[in-house]
């Protein structure tokens, strides 16, 4: 899939060596799918050529990158929005506890496809998009392998379009 990517414009900087997720993020999303991990593998960067699309790698997730853009943003942004209620932040934690961003998008506003872990959807790509990430979460694919191949197509799709 990574080949796919390339030939639809994607800048690739591929993995050489065998990396870890931190403990801390391991212990927060303990269920990352098998086919993701395997992903995660593969890569330390891929963006588009303009550098405002990029899936987020074992780097961004260890805090390792030179990204001025964290991994987990979006639930910052949310975080500080409404730091001062304890409700509403409550709720954003509790969506990104189950909820881990892997494409992140600043092309046309902020936007982002995660992959729900929580049980009832597990495995499931989910798309968000600002000012309310978690609210605005639609469903878009039953998996990451088939989020891959939908971005790899010719087929029009105007939630992916803002992720090529």
């Amino acid at each position: 899939m990574i080949e796919a990517l390339k030939n639809i414009g994607f800048i690739v900087t591929e993995r050489l060596e065998r990396k870890e997720l931190s403990s801390d993020l391991q212990n927060q999303y303990s269920e990352l799918p098998a086919d993701y991990q395997e992903f995660l593998q593969r890569f330390q960067t891929i963006t588009n050529e303009s550098d405002n699309v990029w899936f987020n790698s074992i780097e961004d997730f260890n805090g390792e990158s030179d990204s001025g853009f964290r991994w987990n943003e979006f639930e910052l942004m949310g975080l500080e929005a409404l730091a001062d209620d304890k409700e509403s932040c409550d709720m954003i934690r509790l969506f990104w506890d189950s909820h881990i961003p892997i494409l992140m998008s600043v092309k046309d506003g902020y936007q982002y496809l995660c992959i729900d872990l929580s049980p009832e959807n597990y495995g499931k790509i989910y798309y968000g998009v600002e000012p309310e990430f978690e609210d605005s979460a639609e469903f878009v694919c039953d998996s990451f392998n088939h989020l891959l191949e939908m971005l790899s197509s010719n087929k029009k799709n105007d939630i992916l379009t803002n992720f090529k």
